[in-house]
């Protein structure tokens, strides 16, 4: 397996994303509350996960820890992303619904928050004194601190492998509440993921901490865990972003357009139904040159870059990845860090970026299938 490596890539792809599903090593707590005896009720499996899917409509408040042990540089564009998976994030969360909901982003001497509204999100940066509204839906985006506290990290997961199996673990307490866990085994034998551990509250369902433990690892590489949680909806103006007034910067700027740019800069890409055995699974709407194929966690995500739009893209992944060998005149180059997998593949004045947590053999097995489309 190749050295721990990440991507910079061009202007474009800055806006897309992998939502990457993890994070983080434990952070201490106090001996004595590890010690208490833990009794939460017991629950069968199967309904802790169907708890823990439905959730999204329980409301809380709470204060998360999130750290990250792959070793990915710092990289132009993109460290605000690599720090997520390879450093320590501290978030105050505040959630309601849906569609109401703020996740602060707290370092030493900053803060970062962000507001969902009914009507748009807004961002306030708290050394700048910047409040920004984004109005408009991204369908395609990069990952955010957001993304990886204990609750959304669990529902992904456990949506994205609903046929994997679950089997119970111990409970444990987690922020001063008996949680009961389970462990997701993935079935696939492609994927770069061994487990992934989830202990939620066996009443509300909630996710207090989730960790994902790589294939021939000894401890989990992401861990995210709640270390203060208070169940009930918080109040409305704490939910309510910062008004503009003098003294604070305030701009209205438009969700980042992935599938306009895409469709600015030349004939678009066309995904196949399949890829190296793979079935296409889902796709972005109004972009054919996005799709996911596979099955649960042993999926990738493909995206198709016309023309230079691309050519960034190629270049960084090559500078920072091995040579994958292809038939015909294209080439492809495969970036590895023990979970997730980045290749880049450049052929007929396009290139496709494809992602996963899955190993080196289906990437390059992906590679092929994409050049022998050239041909």
């Amino acid at each position: 397996m190749g050295t721990s490596r990440t991507v910079v890539t061009g202007p474009g792809l800055r806006r897309w994303g992998l939502v990457l599903g993890l994070i983080v090593v434990l952070a201490a707590i106090p001996i004595g509350i590890s010690r208490w005896p833990v009794r939460a009720a017991g629950i069968d499996v199967g309904t802790l996960r169907a708890r823990v899917a439905a959730s999204g409509g329980q409301a809380f408040q709470g204060y998360a820890q999130s750290s990250g042990l792959l070793p990915l540089p710092s990289l132009p564009g993109l460290s605000q992303v690599t720090a997520l998976v390879s450093g320590v994030t501290e978030m105050r969360t505040w959630y309601a619904a849906a569609d109401r909901w703020r996740v602060d982003v707290l370092g030493e001497g900053t803060e970062h928050d962000v507001y969902r509204t009914s009507d748009a999100e807004f961002t306030w940066d708290f050394g700048d004194n910047q409040l920004t509204r984004v109005v408009g839906d991204q369908p395609v985006r990069l990952p955010r601190a957001a993304d990886f506290t204990p609750p959304e990290l669990a529902r992904r997961v456990l949506s994205i492998a609903s046929t994997d199996r679950v089997v119970p673990l111990p409970a444990k307490r987690v922020a001063g509440v008996d949680a009961a866990g389970l462990r997701l085994v993935p079935a696939s034998p492609d994927t770069t993921v061994a487990h992934v551990d989830i202990w939620a509250d066996a009443a509300h369902g909630l996710p207090l901490q989730a960790e994902v433990t790589a294939k021939g690892g000894t401890r989990p590489v992401f861990v995210t865990r709640f270390l203060e949680i208070h169940f009930g909806a918080p109040a409305a103006s704490v939910l309510t972003p910062p008004a503009p007034r003098p003294g604070i910067g305030y701009t209205v700027t438009e969700a980042p357009d992935i599938i306009s740019a895409i469709n600015r800069r030349g004939r678009p890409v066309l995904l196949p139904a399949g890829l190296a055995g793979l079935p296409r699974r889902d796709s972005v709407a109004g972009l054919s040159a996005v799709a996911v194929y596979g099955t649960g966690l042993a999926s990738v995500v493909v995206l198709g870059l016309p023309g230079r739009f691309g050519g960034q893209a190629f270049q960084q992944i090559q500078t920072y990845g091995q040579e994958v060998t292809v038939p015909g005149d294209s080439e492809a180059s495969l970036i590895t860090t023990g979970l997730l997998s980045l290749l880049a593949v450049r052929m007929d004045n396009r290139v496709f970026l494809v992602a996963g947590l899955v190993g080196p053999a289906l990437m390059q097995r992906v590679a092929g299938s994409l050049a022998e489309r050239s041909r």
